[in-house]
């Protein structure tokens, strides 16, 4: 009786471990079919990039990197990405600060936008630093896309892609004098005076 228990007991242990092997297996093919897109790597990329422009943000804003966020957003439905950088602010945001509250988003936005574009030529054309940064993030180093040389491809590119710099009131901030943020939206190739300062008084 106890051969024959002992015997169960290791049929039962064989099949577990083959049970367990097959899923191991199965995941394992799971994962390595998983398409990886180069949009996806140019979303990671992005995101990277923009993180590490926390050092110009704060040049203008002293402010923990923590208390700071930072995200590349994409729609599929609105064909956009959206690289966000949100900043809490514990003054101003009131309509008699218009002028100071906009200059400060306005330099935040071009030090974070200079930052991206710092490794291009800065001696060319905005639309062209910004068209040469764009195609190198959405490439892989294995190929290289044809439709750089597609003038209409390229400004789709850039209008595909937009920095918003918001600058918002502490909970404090708000609270006491019922302020609302501020924001300023362009593409990487957007000169100083089109960007779009966004800003709501009560």
């Amino acid at each position: 009786m106890i051969k024959i228990l002992h015997s169960i007991l290791i049929i039962i242990f064989f099949l577990m471990s083959i049970i367990t092997k097959s899923n191991a297996s199965d995941i394992s093919t799971i994962l390595r079919n998983q398409q990886l897109t180069v949009f996806d790597i140019g979303i990671f990329r992005l995101q990277e990039d923009l993180k590490s422009s926390y050092p110009e943000i704060k040049k203008h804003k002293d402010v923990p990197y923590e208390d700071i966020y930072i995200d590349v957003l994409s729609s599929y439905w609105r064909n956009t990405v959206d690289l966000i950088v949100s900043i809490p602010v514990n003054e101003n945001l009131k309509k008699e600060n218009y002028m100071s509250d906009s200059l400060r988003c306005r330099n935040i936005f071009n030090s974070v936008r200079d930052h991206l574009l710092r490794n291009e030529n800065m001696s060319n054309y905005r639309f062209t630093m910004a068209t040469s940064y764009l195609t190198s993030i959405f490439s892989t180093p294995t190929s290289w896309p044809k439709w750089r040389y597609d003038q209409s491809i390229l400004e789709e590119l850039v209008n595909l892609v937009k920095l918003e710099v918001v600058l918002r009131p502490t909970p404090d901030l708000a609270f006491k004098d019922n302020v609302n943020p501020v924001s300023c939206k362009g593409g990487l190739e957007t000169e100083n005076s089109e960007i779009i300062v966004s800003m709501k008084y009560n």
